[in-house]
């Protein structure tokens, strides 16, 4: 390489050592930086004159060769590739590269980044866009991707599977004896009971506080849906242990089977939810099939609207009504579900909802910081800042595709929310406020 080649060409880049930069002059590395030399783990007399592709995974040769264009002017953008080591170990790495006129001629100056790290964050974001964060079993849209999935497959096969719906009997117990956050960690634990349940190439979802989904799709018979559903049963009848407390819950399970009781995602969550209502009016701890007439599924859809009773009353009116008001808007949503509402327009419907839930949020905040709660209004506002990204992840799940579990994650997710701000309710009217 021509002496003077670093300063003329690279402007004291290439003397960095920090910086994996290389000359190529038709294809071979004419100069590489320590940088680089380490990236890759070549001595100094091994990088010299070594055809860069060769460092390049052999998949990725032929796409990686355009960006080495030496024509004098070309550039190129940053192109993804598979590094190889000369121990033969790879790596995630991005190449930008331009021509410059050399001494001596054009020459192509290469930059490599490795970013296996960034690739690797970046994977493990999209997973967990994926999963729900409390027990990491799929989240709502792995569920119904896969489920889609199972009946491009079944159709394409003229095959069969299940799709199981279950929800915990008795949590509601748990959380208002011991607590939210023991709670919690028995979702944890049913989550893996659940899993440990299920056999391999089964999708077991979660997809509500306490709801929950299963696609099995080799189950081609009774018998086969039968076996798994048996399993999570008795897998939750047995008492579950949380900081010394032995918490006993149960599972209701509901079963359909395609093509038998639904050949779309809608008829399949449909029955299988009706199904496992079913389960729970006949005592719990057991699971239904679907029926082709049963009485829970209203056409293709069950759609159940959110209903109010004095129950649900926490004794602040302004706090009531806010209550009434998100139910009604949750309720609209699902009126605009059964209408066949494009998306755009379940997404203004749901905007609304949001909307709505934050001013309400803040509301309650406020209430109690001005009765001098600062304590509870923290805790409140950590509280209500998951339940709206809770209620804004739902605009994934608005096509249509998934609107029973929707609108009975909505009821849920307004029910739990109601519950749990009538201890706030009572330290608010203990202070004189009732408005």
């Amino acid at each position: 390489m021509h002496p003077d080649l670093p300063a003329a060409a690279l402007v004291g880049l290439a003397a960095r050592a920090v910086l994996a930069v290389a000359v190529l002059r038709q294809g071979k590395i004419e100069w590489a930086s320590p940088a680089l030399r380490r990236m890759f783990r070549l001595d100094a007399a091994g990088a010299l004159a070594k055809p860069f592709l060769e460092l390049v995974a052999t998949e990725d040769r032929e796409a990686l060769a355009v960006a080495l264009d030496e024509t004098p002017g070309a550039s190129a953008p940053p192109s993804p590739f598979r590094g190889v080591r000369a121990d033969g170990s790879q790596f995630d790495a991005e190449l930008t590269s331009a021509t410059f006129e050399l001494p001596g001629g054009p020459g192509a100056v290469i930059a490599v980044r490795d970013v296996t790290e960034q690739r690797r964050a970046e994977s493990r974001l999209a997973e967990l866009a994926f999963l729900d964060p409390l027990t990491e079993l799929p989240n709502r849209a792995l569920f119904f991707d896969r489920l889609r999935q199972a009946l491009v497959d079944a159709r394409r096969h003229g095959s069969a599977f299940a799709v199981l719906v279950g929800d915990l009997d008795g949590l509601k117990r748990i959380n208002d004896r011991y607590g939210h956050e023991t709670g919690d960690a028995l979702l944890q634990v049913v989550a893996k009971r659940l899993r440990a349940a299920a056999r391999e190439g089964d999708t077991v979802a979660r997809v509500g506080g306490d709801e929950y989904a299963a696609l099995l799709p080799r189950a081609a018979s009774p018998e086969d849906a039968s076996i798994v559903a048996v399993r999570m049963v008795r897998a939750l009848d047995a008492p579950i242990v949380i900081a010394g407390q032995q918490c006993q819950v149960g599972f209701s399970v509901g079963i359909a089977l395609y093509p038998a009781h639904g050949r779309d995602t809608d008829a399949l969550v449909a029955h299988a939810d009706g199904a496992m209502y079913i389960a729970k009016r006949a005592g719990g701890r057991r699971f239904e099939f679907a029926r082709l007439r049963d009485p829970d599924v209203s056409g293709p859809l069950r759609l159940p609207a959110f209903e109010w009773y004095e129950a649900r009353l926490v004794g602040v009116a302004s706090m009531d009504e806010q209550h009434k008001d998100l139910a009604t808007l949750i309720n609209r949503l699902g009126e605009d579900m059964k209408a066949g509402q494009d998306t755009d327009k379940l997404g203004e419907s749901l905007a609304k909802l949001v909307n709505a839930a934050r001013g309400h949020f803040a509301h309650e905040e406020w209430l109690l910081t001005t009765a001098g709660l600062g304590v509870a209004a923290e805790r409140h506002r950590q509280e209500s800042t998951r339940l709206l990204e809770d209620l804004e992840s739902q605009s994934l799940n608005l096509d249509r595709k998934s609107m029973a579990l929707t609108m009975r994650y909505l009821n849920g997710w307004l029910a739990r929310h109601i519950e749990a701000d009538k201890p706030y309710a009572k330290q608010l009217v203990e202070r004189g406020l009732h408005a």
